[in-house]
């Protein structure tokens, strides 16, 4: 007869163990690669927000930078001296010219360009003839708003000339 064996306690296999360690470890494994791929997508963001900002920071406006009082003066200056240079004086001396005649003689043309103004000073020897000169200025597109601001008759002159001043508006492009 044989022997018989009786072996009451079950031997176990293994396999589960390692087949739950390789799933652990294909899961670890999976999560890394999840985490390097979430890192990368990260870093691209940020790169294209580092090169967004670059780019609106040269859009925006920058701030001038701060003139100096003097600086400021001397620019203000040349600006008037620009807009000086620039004033329409060749219509200025036409205009002038045109309303010119031999009983008017000119002693003093004063223009203020800043003003557009100019203030003129002349002798006569007849009140008419001033009258008459004011009005051919008055007929001048280079010219406007003649206002006689003075006359006198100069007393101490044998032939008694009337001197006068008058103001007239300066059209700039006319």
């Amino acid at each position: 007869m044989r022997a018989i064996d009786l072996d009451y306690v079950k031997t176990r296999h293994h396999y589960g163990r390692g087949l739950l360690l390789l799933l652990a470890l294909v899961v670890v494994l999976l999560q890394g690669g999840y985490y390097a791929a979430l890192q990368q997508e990260v870093a691209s963001q940020q790169q294209m927000v580092a090169r967004n900002e670059t780019a609106l920071q040269r859009l925006q406006p920058r701030a001038a930078p701060a003139v100096a009082p003097a600086l400021q003066r001397e620019i203000a200056r040349a600006n008037e001296v620009w807009a000086r240079l620039n004033q329409s004086w060749p219509q200025l001396f036409d205009a002038l010219e045109a309303a010119r005649n031999n009983e008017v003689a000119l002693l003093e043309v004063e223009p203020d360009s800043l003003r557009q103004t100019v203030r003129i000073t002349a002798e006569v020897k007849r009140r008419p003839a001033m009258l008459a000169y004011i009005e051919r200025l008055g007929q001048q597109p280079a010219l406007g708003d003649i206002t006689l601001l003075e006359h006198h008759v100069n007393q101490q002159d044998k032939e008694l000339p009337i001197r006068f001043s008058l103001s007239a508006q300066w059209r700039a492009g006319s």
